[in-house]
């Protein structure tokens, strides 16, 4: 590490100018970046869902509806002209109507007045159309314009389109609350005016760094880039000041500017990556997510964290070597109290702060009770996407389409799987060949493209009409009663719609929450593992940290609150990885101190001198979380940004109050089983060590008391 420390230091021109170009590259590219605005592309491709949505496209030219457009105070002639202009739109696909279920040349009131009412009622008609996904905002603005003023349109367009608007205008507004607020953070917690400016000046670049480099990953989803550049920038800060602080102690030693640089650079980046190691991990287990989800959001963080480790080993020297005079200008005293109040209270009472060790059993079984949510947005209240949602929905029924394929050829069990479907909860209509015209008609007299809809060559396609929601215990019921009733009579079937694809997104992220709690516990630990060659200290590390992860996910349940499963998941791995450095840093203050003080005293030596480099990147952690919870529109983002704010906050409490006193409690065993730990030896028998230890350090007298 040497060499490449005395690189960086005489050949900082040359490193300054290659982290310049890379950057302007990566920047150009961003806007390249593709993003995916659609969450159920994400599920597994072995879902039945996805797999029924491929068979379709791969048998028929017609999705699955994804709009109703309200069109009021029209007649039949005028809901005929406004269907031929829906269908004009360059992005629809197919116009449901009732023209395409009913004779309308014969009167009205001789028609299924049921049916009749699912698309013309009062003067008002309900298109049912499906349009691509390529531009779901261009498309909503064209459903729109058709539908004229009074007119309304709802559906997964309008979802697609409100979360597009949304994620592109937010990060923006984030970023633009965020920096101010980490500047002014960062200027009360650090002893210098300009360090701020540096550490976010080096952080940015490996945002942008980042962020041009998602190119190579063709298409990112819009979860992914609204919460990447903000995660980031929390979570690798306290790599930045971790070598920052190691230099100014070296200058502070009277070491040459350089020489200060070369050793803060050799000495600090191993305990730098190592503390990155346990973050990247942490990210990096979400790839083994079935929901594809995890891939995209733990892929895009893992190589941040790789992308500021290089920034800050690479790039802040550089930066800091240019810049030195400014800063030397531009010191203040610290604004952050000493805590030995604090240290000292704790240290005395640790046998208190076991009692978070009872709460973490509570909130561990509270955390497994969450009542979870599974589908995409709801709309913001008071939003133009409500409020037509509602008109749609007073107007008609709720109504969403579910689409179920079978071999076709036989007529008559299809219209007995038609009627059993009938009798299913929440079924309002069936639309599928075999309802239209009977079993009597043979396939080969009505015209083809009456046809084309419903029959390919492999299938007959029913559309399943229902007032369900998209989730819920009585949608995903109604869900496996369809699949159990389908399944008696067709050995092979494919049923495919938003609900069925909720229905799968909540049985593969059940699945998946195993699978990224323990690989996240099972890599980090590896890493603590092999870090302080101990066999005590990653249970403890990781029972503090976990003990976070579990209150913090209690609250839901314990404030009867619904969170999103995709939220709950990713924070389990995020928390975990972005905050156990909390407990690293401790952890080495403990066993440095330990070596020279009794257990009282190292511990309340360390809570002293960790608390102040904690609290920079904790609290802009937390702050981050905070912002995005307040300023996104998005659900699941706002969620995450809420739940992980808090865990941020609860992980450096932890740290501060649970962590010192597992380690008094436990000094023997840590002692044991750590190698080469060489702890100071005990006591005699009968010494008052606290009492001792504490006026030892009040007097001013260093020396071992027990």
């Amino acid at each position: 590490m040497q060499r490449i420390a005395s690189f960086i230091v005489d050949h900082k021109k040359v490193v300054l100018l290659g982290f310049i170009l890379f950057t302007i590259i990566s920047a150009a590219l961003i806007p390249l970046v593709g993003i995916n605005y659609n969450l159920m592309d994400y599920l597994p491709l072995k879902a039945p869902s996805t797999l029924a949505i491929e068979e379709m496209s791969a048998e028929y030219t017609e999705s699955i509806p994804n709009a109703r457009v309200v069109v009021p105070d029209v007649s039949l002639i005028e809901a005929l002209e406004i269907k031929r202009q829906l269908e004009n739109i360059d992005s629809v696909e197919s116009v449901l109507w009732l023209d395409d279920v009913q004779d309308i040349k014969v009167p009205l009131e001789q028609l299924d007045q049921q049916l009749v009412g699912g698309y013309y009622k009062d003067n008002n008609a309900l298109f049912m159309v499906t349009a691509n996904l390529d531009d779901t905002v261009q498309t909503l603005e064209d459903l729109r314009m058709v539908a004229g003023e009074d007119g309304a349109v709802a559906g997964q367009i309008v979802t697609l389109s409100s979360v597009q608007n949304s994620t592109s205008s937010e990060i923006f507004t984030i970023m633009v609350i965020m920096l101010p607020l980490g500047i002014l953070l960062l200027m009360l917690t650090t002893r210098n005016w300009f360090e701020p400016l540096v550490l976010l000046i080096v952080i940015g670049v490996a945002i942008i760094l980042n962020l041009g480099t998602n190119i190579f990953l063709g298409e990112i989803s819009f979860l992914t880039q609204s919460v990447a550049a903000v995660l980031q920038l929390a979570v690798s800060l306290d790599y930045a000041i971790f070598l920052l602080h190691r230099f100014n102690d070296n200058r502070e030693a009277g070491l040459p500017l350089n020489d200060a640089m070369r050793q803060a650079i050799a000495k600090s980046s191993v305990a730098i990556a190592s503390s990155a190691m346990t973050t990247f991990l942490g990210f990096l287990v979400l790839v083994f997510m079935h929901f594809r989800i995890g891939g995209d959001l733990g892929v895009v963080l893992a190589k941040g964290i790789l992308f500021s480790l290089v920034t800050v080993i690479g790039f802040l020297p550089v930066i800091v070597l240019y810049s030195h005079k400014w800063m030397d200008k531009a010191t203040h005293r610290s604004f952050v109290p000493s805590f030995k109040g604090l240290a000292d209270f704790l240290s005395r009472n640790y046998r208190w702060f076991l009692l978070i060790a009872v709460l973490s059993v509570l909130s561990f079984l509270g955390q497994s009770k969450n009542d979870f949510t599974y589908a995409m947005e709801e709309y913001p209240e008071g939003s133009i996407e409500q409020i037509h949602s509602d008109q749609v929905n007073d107007l008609f029924a709720p109504e969403s389409q579910m689409v179920l394929l079978v071999p076709k050829g036989e007529i008559n069990k299809e219209l007995a799987l038609a009627q059993q479907l009938h009798r299913v909860p929440g079924i309002t209509q069936i639309i599928s060949y075999t309802e239209m015209v009977g079993s009597q008609i043979p396939t080969q007299i009505p015209p083809a493209e009456q046809l084309t809809p419903f029959l390919s060559s492999k299938y007959s396609r029913l559309i399943l009409m229902n007032d369900l929601s998209s989730e819920g215990e009585a949608e995903f019921a109604a869900v496996e009663e369809i699949k159990r009733i389908t399944e008696n009579l067709y050995p092979e079937y494919y049923l495919a719609g938003e609900l069925p694809s909720t229905y799968d997104m909540k049985i593969f992220t059940t699945q998946d929450n195993r699978i990224v709690n323990g690989l996240a516990i099972l890599t980090i630990g590896v890493v603590l593992l092999l870090t302080f060659r101990s066999v005590m200290i990653p249970l403890l590390l990781l029972l503090t940290i976990e003990t976070s992860i579990w209150i913090n996910l209690a609250i839901p349940y314990f404030t009867g609150t619904k969170l999103s499963y995709i939220g709950y998941l990713i924070v389990s791995a995020v928390q975990l990885g972005a905050t156990v450095d909390y407990g690293i840093l401790y952890t080495q203050h403990y066993l440095d101190n330990r070596k020279k003080y009794s257990k009282i005293e190292a511990a309340r030596r360390s809570i002293i001198e960790a608390i102040q480099p904690l609290f920079p990147p904790a609290l802009i952690l937390t702050l981050a979380g905070l912002i995005l919870w307040q300023i996104s529109s998005l659900q699941v983002v706002s969620e995450l940004g809420q739940v992980l704010g808090r865990g941020a906050a609860l992980s450096l409490l932890n740290v501060i109050f649970f962590l010192p006193a597992l380690y008094i409690t436990f000094d023997k065993w840590v002692g044991k089983l750590t190698w080469r730990a060489n702890f100071a030896t005990a006591a005699p028998k009968g010494e008052d060590n606290e009492k001792t230890t504490h006026l030892a350090d009040h007097t001013g007298n260093g020396t071992q008391s027990d």
